[in-house]
């Protein structure tokens, strides 16, 4: 008696089958999906990034000037501080305000090329602070005054927006930030101006 089957396996065939073309192309499709959020992510760090280098930018024109700005002729007149001590007497004009030295220096310093990233064609622009529900405040710049409170006090500073009306005939402590793609704020720096 021999022991060979009645019915031999059939041969296994190679060949793809549906469920592997399908395994294939959901592979594919997920890699093109993953390449594709890489690069809007990618986009949107490049955006948030040239907004710290706009405020980066600022921030560097007003270290600068804050040497000079208390000297005669200081080139951007608006931004200029009170006089010192000596010549007090021979100015009496209302001090500078921080509105009309940010209207000067948009205008006269090279920060008048920078643009906001994330609106394009738009002007680099400042808000008074970043609001998460706001989204239109992406890229904007933020300044604000940093004041101290008396010695003793449970709070060493205390922050406000330095508004158009603040004057800036002294050294104040300032801080910038800039609104990232959600509208929160990136702090860049503090520093006297």
């Amino acid at each position: 008696m021999s022991s060979t089957p009645a019915h031999p396996n059939p041969p296994v065939s190679t060949q793809p089958t549906a469920m592997d073309w399908l395994f294939l192309l959901s592979c594919v499709a997920a890699v093109a999906l993953v390449a594709w959020f890489g690069k809007m992510a990618y986009t949107e760090a490049t955006k948030t990034e040239t907004a710290k280098r706009n405020g980066e930018a600022v921030v560097a024109w007003m270290q600068e000037a804050t040497a000079g700005r208390f000297e005669p002729g200081f080139g951007v007149a608006a931004c200029a501080g009170a006089a010192p001590a000596a010549d007090k007497a021979a100015t009496t004009n209302a001090p500078n305000t921080w509105g009309g030295c940010l209207d000067a220096i948009l205008v006269q310093t090279t920060m008048k090329t920078l643009d906001n990233p994330f609106r394009e064609g738009i002007a680099l622009d400042f808000a008074p602070a970043c609001n998460p529900e706001d989204r239109s405040l992406a890229g904007n710049i933020v300044m604000e005054k940093i004041t101290a409170t008396p010695p003793g006090s449970a709070v060493p500073t205390v922050t406000s927006p330095l508004t158009p009306d603040v004057a800036i005939d002294q050294k104040i402590q300032v801080r910038l930030s800039v609104c990232d793609k959600g509208a929160y704020a990136v702090k860049v720096a503090e520093f006297e101006f």
